[in-house]
């Protein structure tokens, strides 16, 4: 078989001479509604690389993904001073890319009270110390030679020797882990009960959050700038946090992206849907009751460059348990909040999805993330060896959220026999292709001008044009799009030529 590339040209660039009057073939593909496992985006397994051959799942979940979601404590990591466990964090990467899968991380430093580890983990049934045990003695005046299987301890974030402790760990990771293209992104969740930056089970109040337990925003800052500092290739997520805090807002400010941890929370009085989120929101923007120095007026409008996560409260085996409290309308409301504020990712908990909302999570997922629709194509050319040839296409982006990678367009002629193939390469970049800014709004169109030549030793007869999205300086097509016409590997097959 027969390969050749093809780069760009402009058009002052094309000095052949053109026989014959140019051609202009249309193409318009058909779309359709199939859900589309795509890279970075799409409901997140949760502490499993593929909960459907995970021996400590009795049931598998319905949504299949392409990302998949761990945390870890400080304790696993390193258990000894200055000795890391790379080998943990290794062999999740390794086997989540053996299945085309990205990782999601989040370094912790403490669980909930009397919180034990999963079954499967080398310390299952243990309580969860969280950070490790030669720090305690160092800064826990009540632990002597041994730290007994008791996790009450509450780390002091204002304590320097945790802080010069941490900071050395958590550079370590980065300078191990910053440049792996497995890696999607990092939560910040250094601080607080199970990395969500605030007390809750550890404090001894009805408000467990940092800032009603003497925390100001120089305490907690310095978290946030060690994981931008140890990590500067990667995109990070911080947490969207409480009314008495303002790192949500600092954060988002200085290029990070956010995230919920109780999406879904609808328990009567009090809840994160109806309360906690839009009270939050609020005080990020810098229009609640109590003042944010830090305020982010563009706070709704980050997703355009930085990624926007949920995870949901308990699971959907748990609310369909619950048909009162979650009725379908507040599942579907859910859903839609989660795409109104332009969604990359949704962590289901890796549970089996009942029945009744099987329907309305599979329209979600449609929507989740990008989504790219090629809606018309116009190739101009005369067909014949070293003749100009174009491309002039349009493009749209119908999911929720852009692309926060570039998978750039590429082009290629295959003879109907597959025997030959040429490729045009593209210097577009996709991850500026804005979806609609509402589910009012249309998304915009764009369009796509590639220019270049024939071959002179191209083999004449008959060709189909394909299109694939790839990973960059490829020819590997990455991305799945929501039109018909699918070939093998992900190439899209358009329309017929002849070449004369």
């Amino acid at each position: 078989m027969k390969y050749n590339t093809f780069l760009m040209l402009g058009i002052a660039c094309m000095g052949a001479t053109v026989h014959a009057t140019p051609i202009s073939l249309n193409y318009t593909p058909t779309t359709n509604n199939n859900i589309l496992i795509n890279p970075d985006i799409g409901i997140t397994d949760h502490q499993t690389i593929n909960r459907h051959s995970n021996p400590y799942w009795s049931e598998p979940s319905a949504p299949k993904t392409s990302v998949v979601y761990y945390r870890w404590y400080w304790e696993q990591l390193e258990p000894q001073q200055g000795v890391y466990n790379y080998k943990l964090i290794d062999d999740t990467i390794n086997a989540a890319k053996a299945q085309n899968k990205k990782i999601v991380i989040r370094f912790m430093t403490l669980a909930g009270l009397n919180e034990t580890y999963y079954r499967g983990s080398l310390r299952a049934g243990k309580k969860i110390l969280g950070i490790p045990c030669w720090l305690k003695k160092q800064i826990d005046p009540k632990t002597h030679d041994i730290c007994k299987n008791d996790n009450s301890f509450t780390v002091n974030y204002k304590n320097e020797i945790f802080k010069h402790d941490l900071k050395r760990f958590i550079d370590a990771m980065g300078q191990h882990y910053d440049h792996n293209p497995n890696i999607l992104r990092l939560d910040v969740g250094l601080v607080g009960t199970w990395g969500e930056w605030h007390l809750s089970t550890h404090a001894n109040s009805n408000r467990p959050t940092l800032g009603s337990h003497g925390y100001k925003d120089q305490d907690l800052i310095p978290y946030i700038t060690m994981m931008q500092k140890a990590f500067p290739d990667k995109t990070l997520s911080m947490t969207i946090g409480t009314l008495d805090e303002n790192t949500t807002s600092y954060a988002t400010k200085n290029g990070l992206g956010w995230r919920a941890d109780c999406m879904g929370d609808w328990t009567p009085r009090w809840n994160h849907m109806e309360n906690g989120y839009p009270e939050t929101i609020k005080h990020i923007i810098g229009k609640g009751p109590i003042k944010n120095n830090q305020a982010d007026k563009d706070f709704l409008n980050r997703w355009k460059k930085a990624p926007v996560d949920f995870e949901i409260c308990t699971d959907l085996v748990d609310w369909s348990k619950h048909p009162k409290i979650y009725t379908k309308e507040k599942v579907q409301k859910t859903f839609n909040v989660a795409l109104q504020l332009h969604s990359s990712l949704f962590n289901l908990k890796s549970t089996k999805v009942p029945s009744e909302y099987k329907i309305m999570l599979d329209n979600f997922i449609q929507k989740l993330g990008y989504r790219f629709d090629l809606k018309h194509i116009v190739v101009t050319s005369n067909f014949t060896a070293n003749s100009p040839i174009s491309f002039i296409s349009q493009w749209q982006n119908v999911g929720v959220a852009p692309s926060y990678n570039n998978y750039p367009i590429v082009w290629r002629l295959r003879s109907m026999n597959n025997n030959n193939y040429y490729y045009f390469d593209t210097n577009n970049n996709i991850s500026k292709w804005m979806p609609a800014s509402s589910a009012m709004n249309k998304a915009p169109i764009y369009n796509q001008n590639n220019s270049y030549k024939l071959p002179k030793d191209i083999v004449t007869g008959r060709y189909y044009i394909d299109v694939a999205m790839v990973k960059p300086n490829t020819h590997q097509p990455k991305l799945l799009l929501g039109i018909n016409g699918k070939i093998k590997n992900k190439w899209f097959q358009l329309m017929p030529i002849t070449i004369k």
